[in-house]
């Protein structure tokens, strides 16, 4: 007899669809899925704190929230847009960053006063 195991039961990770600019040059609006991959059971903790991989565009990209040692959270974004911008990293965040913060804005948790990084 083979016992069958619950596929991950303990992890509440979750899946979002948030409406950002599309990927054509029109930019018209269009859903992208967020689906949480690793939270870090001590968010206070510096490090990787979650991380993401973000679907609807041309590709799929991941997303990484990294809290500094003096509480900062950085932001990653492996798309095109962030890498490229990647040296303006203090000043400069990607349409799917700025999607994420603002859903957490919406949902009682303020980070876009933080710092971005490509």
């Amino acid at each position: 007899m083979v016992k069958k195991h619950a596929p991950d039961a303990h992890k509440p990770y979750a899946i979002v669809t948030v409406v950002l600019p599309g990927p054509d040059r029109k930019r018209a609006p269009a859903p992208y899925l967020f689906r949480v991959t690793y939270r870090n059971p001590d968010p206070n903790e510096p490090g990787c704190l979650m991380t993401w991989v973000v679907s609807g565009g041309r590709e799929e990209y991941q997303i990484a929230a990294e809290r500094t040692a003096d509480g900062y959270l950085n932001w990653h974004c492996t798309c095109p847009d962030a890498v490229y911008h990647g040296e303006y990293r203090h000043a400069y965040c990607c349409k799917h960053v700025h999607g994420l913060q603002a859903l957490f804005e919406t949902i009682g948790n303020p980070v876009r006063s933080e710092r971005g990084v490509a």
